[in-house]
């Protein structure tokens, strides 16, 4: 079976040679948000949807260049970038900088699409140009003595066809100019980039592109450009005999990154073995995939597999390519039917994984991830500053994930799951992990319990903020709680401006002034806001409030709900709390209000959920803490 790599991982793996595996501020998530929104927008603004593309932005105006780059700019913020940003203001509101050169480098694109929109023009208002954003491709590579063919597929940002019947004078949009009209190429494959990350991989990444633009249009008469906003615009334009070698070194770096020379045999065997150890033991998998496909096809949809399934501890993910014009929601669509066909208890989850699309159905033997099958892999806690990492789950390779809170995406959580959707126990697990990695000098904890039943194990404890910091809201007003650490929240302001520093991490290197960091646990929201009207007013105002600013200060709110409805989600929680991890909820329209889109309604609850802050959701299994073991660890005997 070909192994398959995608144009990221090679990529990724150029950058590690290059040295630049942890690139800068091109790898940060806020940054990549805007990468996204950039790519999202210049997808749009150049596809066939008349509700966005650029048609309808010219359309009826006066034929000038200027003119043309103007409106363009303007539906590119009113119809696309504007709207995005609203949504993800809670993420990009300390990024000011970055959100003015973000700007900056959308002007200049719009007006590098006018430019090649005002010399393709022709006298009947038709266009002598056609866009084709979000290509996706795929390639197989095979030699003589390798010891099984790859496949490496992946989606360029952009491919521009341009028909020869006509002499548009394109050059005037590169700094290195197209030859003659004889010689023109057909087409074009351009890779967009904001910033600077590595320029050796920005290349590789287009030059894999053109080559498999190369085999689906069947012309080798095409270009590459690399064109990047940073946020001032520079183009590379790279004609067909100038990237040949190019293509031959990649082709070198393909086999070895998917261990297929004969001289890496033992990379290869690891390989395999590690991706078919679980499938040997399990060959109705295959049989699984197999009837997968065919009920694609029976619907229509033109899927391939693209690489080997994986089984997980829940749930097997099967890996597919979908074909020429086969959207992804009308994939998504069949679900109901793969449920019935294949007789499953849920339908599956097809979704979007690091680039690929799944389809992870359910498990009939499904494994519980135990709390002691992953406490090794927590980090090692520092006397000095604790641990600001939290547990979020075991992905597909039963690899622990974490977020960090000191990261503005991660900064304050909001938890929603139906009952028996493991929500309360995914707390706990998270609590447990906290505990273990930092001490009382490094951790304190705010709870409030409606139900008095979550944390009774830490009645005790002194990681708790002050002896009465488990809060019952029958007995303490949890507004009045929350009140209170705003309040401290100012007061550790205070102590930073003095010294000087940016945030309490900071503070210790400065001052040598210790704080430990202050995370607020609700079990249950809507019992608090449902009490009464004034009491709701005065919990979202210390939200608000603790939203902006708390992150800085070492504070963060971890908040959940049963109830991910309008009424509740709306606001003061939508607005300050970035980070979300979703288990089961009863309905399609809740996981969209929770997660940005459905999904979280076809999980298998107790434990599984899908965590999103930037990008899209990543589905991972929550540890199981057992009572034994929580009850060891909340009673504070590890330190």
């Amino acid at each position: 079976m070909p192994v398959t790599l995608s144009v990221s991982q090679v990529r990724n793996e150029i950058m590690r040679i290059a040295g630049r595996a942890e690139a800068t501020d091109d790898q940060s998530p806020s940054t990549r948000l805007l990468g996204q929104i950039f790519h999202d927008s210049f997808a749009k603004l150049l596809g066939h949807d008349r509700q966005f593309n650029w048609n309808t932005a010219i359309q009826g105006g006066p034929s000038d260049e200027l003119e043309w780059q103007q409106r363009l700019i303007d539906h590119l913020y009113d119809r696309l970038v504007g709207p995005a940003i609203q949504r993800e203001q809670v993420h990009l509101r300390h990024m000011t900088s970055s959100l003015i050169d973000f700007w900056q480098a959308g002007r200049q694109m719009c007006a590098w699409v006018a430019s090649l929109l005002w010399d393709a023009r022709k006298p009947d208002t038709e266009f002598a140009i056609v866009f084709s954003p979000e290509q996706e491709g795929s390639i197989s590579f095979f030699e003589p003595g390798w010891a099984d063919s790859v496949v490496l597929s992946g989606i360029a940002d952009l491919v521009v066809k341009i028909p020869q019947t006509v002499d548009p004078d394109i050059s005037s949009t590169s700094q290195n100019s197209f030859p003659g009209p004889a010689n023109r190429p057909h087409w074009c494959v351009v890779e967009f980039k904001l910033g600077f990350a590595c320029p050796e991989a920005d290349l590789a990444q287009v030059c894999l592109y053109h080559q498999m633009a190369s085999e689906q249009i069947g012309r080798s008469t095409g270009a590459m450009a690399l064109i990047r906003f940073s946020p001032e615009k520079s183009e590379r334009v790279f004609m067909p005999d100038e990237i040949q070698h190019a293509q031959k070194q990649l082709k070198n770096l393909i086999a070895r990154l998917a261990g297929v020379l004969p001289d890496e045999s033992v990379s290869a065997e690891v390989h395999s073995s590690r991706i078919f150890s679980e499938l040997q033991n399990n060959p109705a998998v295959f049989s699984q995939a197999e009837q997968l496909i065919s009920i694609f096809r029976e619907y229509g949809k033109d899927v391939t597999l693209d690489g080997a399934p994986i089984v997980g501890p829940t749930f097997i993910r099967f890996f597919i390519h979908l074909g020429s014009g086969v959207k992804i929601a009308t994939v998504q669509a069949t679900a109901i039917d793969i449920q019935h066909r294949m007789m499953l208890g849920i339908p599956p989850l097809i979704h979007i994984d690091e680039g690929q699309v799944v389809v992870d159905i359910q498990r009939p033997d499904k494994q519980i991830v135990q709390f002691s099958d992953i406490r090794n892999q927590l980090p090692k806690p520092n006397p000095s500053f604790g641990c600001s990492q939290i547990i979020l789950g075991v992905d597909i390779s039963n690899r622990l994930r974490m977020a960090d809170l000191s990261e503005p995406e991660n900064a304050h959580f909001l938890i929603a799951g139906t009952t028996g959707s493991g929500k309360s126990a995914w707390i706990r697990t998270a609590i447990a992990g906290l505990l273990l990695t930092n001490t009382p000098d490094t951790l304190r904890l705010v709870l409030i319990d409606p139900k008095r039943n979550t944390f009774n194990e830490l009645k005790d404890s002194p990681f708790l903020l002050t002896p009465d910091a488990l809060v019952f809201p029958d007995e303490q007003p949890a507004e009045r709680v929350l009140e209170q650490l705003a309040d401290e929240m100012d007061q550790r302001y205070r102590k930073l401006q003095d010294a000087g520093a940016d945030t309490v991490d900071k503070l210790e290197h400065r001052a040598r002034v210790s704080l430990p960091r202050i995370i607020c646990i609700c079990e249950e929201y809507v019992d608090l806001i449902n009490r009464n009207t004034d009491a709701r007013k005065k919990i979202e105002a210390q939200i608000f409030r603790m939203g902006a600013k708390a992150r800085a200060a070492g504070i963060h709110l971890i908040i959940a709900t049963q109830h991910p409805d309008r009424q509740t989600i709306k606001g003061a929680l939508d607005a300050n709390l970035p980070a979300r991890v979703g288990l089961k909820v009863s309905k399609g329209i809740d996981a969209a209000l929770l997660l940005g889109k459905k999904g979280a309604e076809n999980l298998l609850g107790g434990g599984d959920l899908l965590f999103k802050n930037i990008g899209e959701p990543i589905r991972l299994q929550s540890p199981l803490l057992s009572d034994e073991e929580r009850k060891l660890v909340f009673i504070g005997t590890h330190f």
